[in-house]
C-alpha cells in the first residue's frame, strides 16, 4: 500500500509539473533570447543578420532561403516606429511578446498583396497607451518587451530583397 501511495504521489507531481512547465518554459526561452539579443544588438534596433547557413542556430532551424532582421524592443521609454520597404517576393513582419505568443503580423501575401512597392509605417505602442493617439498602422503590444522579426525571401533576386530588409528601420517614433 505504501509503494501504491509512492507512485500515485510520483505520478500526481510530473502531471502537475508538466503544467507548470508548459507554462514557464516560453518566458525562460524569450528572456534567454531577449538577452543574448540584447548583446548582439542594441534594444529598439533593426538588426539584419547574415543569411542562414548549415552552422546557423540562432533561430531553430533558420531557413537560407529567407533574410532575417529583428527589433529587439522595450517599449518603456515610448512608442516605435517600424518602416520596411515591401518587396515583390514572400515578405513577412511579425510581433512576439515575451511569452513567445504571437499577436500581430503583416505580410504582402493574399489579401494583404497590396502593400507590395510601398513603405509600410507600424507605430508599434505599450499595452497602457492609447491607440486612438496615434494616425497610420497601430499595432498595441500586450507586453512592454518583446521581439519584431522581418522576414524577405532571399530565392530569385536575393539582392533586390537584401535591398529592401537594408532600407527597413526600427526606432523611437
Amino acid at each position: 500500500m505504501k509503494f501504491l501511495k509512492w507512485c500515485l504521489g510520483i505520478l500526481l507531481c510530473a502531471y502537475l509539473g508538466q503544467y507548470l512547465l508548459a507554462l514557464a518554459l516560453p518566458n525562460l526561452v524569450m528572456e534567454v533570447l531577449y538577452h543574448r539579443g540584447g548583446v548582439k544588438q542594441a534594444y529598439n534596433t533593426l538588426y539584419i543578420k547574415p543569411r542562414a547557413d548549415e552552422a546557423s542556430r540562432e533561430v531553430v532551424r533558420p531557413s537560407p532561403d529567407l533574410f532575417y532582421g529583428s527589433c529587439i524592443y522595450n517599449l518603456a521609454e515610448g512608442p516605435l516606429l517600424i518602416e520596411a520597404k515591401v518587396p515583390e517576393r514572400y515578405w513577412s513582419m511579425q510581433f512576439y511578446q515575451m511569452n513567445t505568443d504571437n499577436y500581430a503580423g503583416m505580410s504582402n501575401r493574399r489579401d494583404e498583396h497590396y502593400r507590395i512597392g510601398t513603405f509600410v509605417k507600424v507605430t508599434l505602442i505599450g499595452p497602457d497607451s492609447n491607440p486612438e493617439d496615434y494616425s497610420g498602422d497601430v499595432i498595441q503590444s500586450p507586453s512592454q518587451r518583446g521581439i519584431m522579426l522581418l522576414r524577405v525571401s532571399a530565392i530569385g533576386e536575393a539582392a533586390a530583397a537584401l535591398t529592401a530588409l537594408e532600407q527597413s528601420h526600427c526606432g523611437p517614433a
